[in-house]
Parts: structure tokens; sequence; C-alpha cells
């Protein structure tokens, strides 16, 4: 199972710091599917809990609107989340993840203080989905707040 805390993976830096290690932040999420400018419905993402909030259905799954994803920086204007794939019902997959594309119909405001740069914005958009044995993968262009 998820821990509902953020991982902290040690990776090195390139060659021009040699022995230098940065610590690269990874939040795992609970990420509910939907518009915030439809109360959820539609496509893209509504909100997001994290710490993971440990509510599951009474059958002891996730709903299908819902998933937990690994969310990590992975350049200065790109987020990318790791969708667990054994945290999403068939429903889902095939709603939000059909034909290889995440569609984000309206704009996400991020506002969580995981990242010393602060709040990002997930811009409206048809994103590819990269499918791996766990994870569908998304990498969502992000607007930094002006200031």
């Amino acid at each position: 199972m998820i821990l509902g805390h953020p991982l902290k993976r040690e990776i090195l830096q390139p060659e021009r710091a040699p022995g230098k290690r940065a610590v690269e932040k990874i939040l795992v999420a609970d990420v509910l599917f939907g518009s915030p400018n439809k109360r959820c419905a539609g496509a893209g993402i509504c909100k997001i809990i994290a710490p993971v909030a440990q509510e599951m259905n009474t059958d002891g799954r996730w709903g299908c609107n819902r998933a937990i994803a690994l969310v990590k920086v992975d350049a200065s204007d790109t987020l990318v989340f790791q969708f667990v794939k054994h945290s999403l019902c068939r429903k889902a997959i095939s709603k939000y993840f059909g034909n290889g594309i995440f569609l984000v119909e309206d704009p996400f405001e991020f506002r969580q203080n995981f990242w010393s740069e602060g709040a990002r914005t997930i811009k409206p958009g048809a994103y590819p989905v990269v499918e791996s044995k766990a994870y569908l993968a998304v990498r969502f262009e992000i607007q930094m707040p002006e200031g």
C-alpha cells in the first residue's frame, strides 16, 4: 500500500558537480478527476488531496472518479503524474485515459506547498498518456505564478 506522505529519492547531479547529491521530491496524492468549474464532472483534475486521504469504498476499492498518483516536477514547466494503475477502475481508465489522451478542460491550480517555488497551474489541453506495467504517466504543461 502506498503511504500518504511525500517520498524522497536521492539522485546524482550532473557531472559538473561530482560527488554532490540532490533530493528529488515526489508527492503521493489522491487525485479526484473532473473539471473544477463543473463540480468535478467532465474531464481533467478537479481536486488533489495530499497526503493521500486513506478513504475507500465499503468494498475496499477507490471510487471510479479518483486515483493515487505520484507527482513530481520534471522541469520548470512540467509536472509528471504517474497514476497508479492498481488504484484505477476499468471505467476510469477508459473514461479519463482512453485513446492514450488525458483531457484537461479547465485550468487546475495546484496549491500544494510541497515545492519551494509555490503554486503551479496545469494548463487546459490534451496530454499524451504513457503506459507502463504499473503506471499511466501524464506530463502536464504548467504555468508558474507571476511575481
